[in-house]
């Protein structure tokens, strides 16, 4: 497990880092006034990996948007039965992607279609789709896990009021 926890964050930092440097080797290249032909393109490539895999962090730090009202008036015993049903849904629905993005790809390799700027075939790059899906997919799981066994009590969302409220009180100590 500690592999998969780790390998969000370092694949999250590489993409960040070389998004970071793609765009500003381009940049550097437009003051001297030429330019890097296939920089916008693998910048775009970069940022749809680390949306997808930012996606799956952030269903580890419990950072996805959710709606609680109903749930906070629960008993634990019935958080826990809506949270293990609730990531089964969101397993299906990553497998659905991931089996879309299958579909897609394949037909993609078939075709044999290339980037347009960058001398790889659409199906590598395209890749993350189900890479992805399928590691959130494994998130979910451990937060079903986590439910079954008692170790959390529903789908492990932050409190943004509840952090506000705490900042606010930090900043009327200090």
């Amino acid at each position: 497990m500690k592999f998969i926890a780790r390998l969000e964050e370092n694949i999250l930092s590489l993409l960040l880092v070389a998004m970071t440097l793609v765009v500003f080797i381009e940049v550097a290249a437009r003051l001297m006034n030429t330019g890097v032909l296939w920089a916008q393109e693998l910048t775009l490539l970069l940022s749809a990996w680390m949306v997808m895999f930012g996606a799956s962090y952030c269903v580890k730090k419990g950072a996805h948007i959710g709606v609680d009202l109903v749930t906070n008036m629960l008993n634990d015993n019935a958080k826990r039965i809506v949270a293990i049903v609730a990531g089964a849904l969101c397993i299906v629905y990553c497998w659905l992607i991931a089996w879309g993005g299958w579909v897609y790809l394949v037909k993609f390799k078939k075709i044999g279609l290339e980037l347009e700027d960058i001398p790889l075939e659409k199906w590598q790059a395209y890749s993350f789709i189900i890479i992805a899906t399928l590691l959130m997919s494994v998130r979910f799981a451990i937060i079903i896990k986590g439910n079954i066994t008692g170790e959390i009590i529903g789908m492990k969302l932050t409190d943004e009021a509840e952090e506000a409220l705490e900042l606010q009180e930090e900043g009327d100590v200090k």
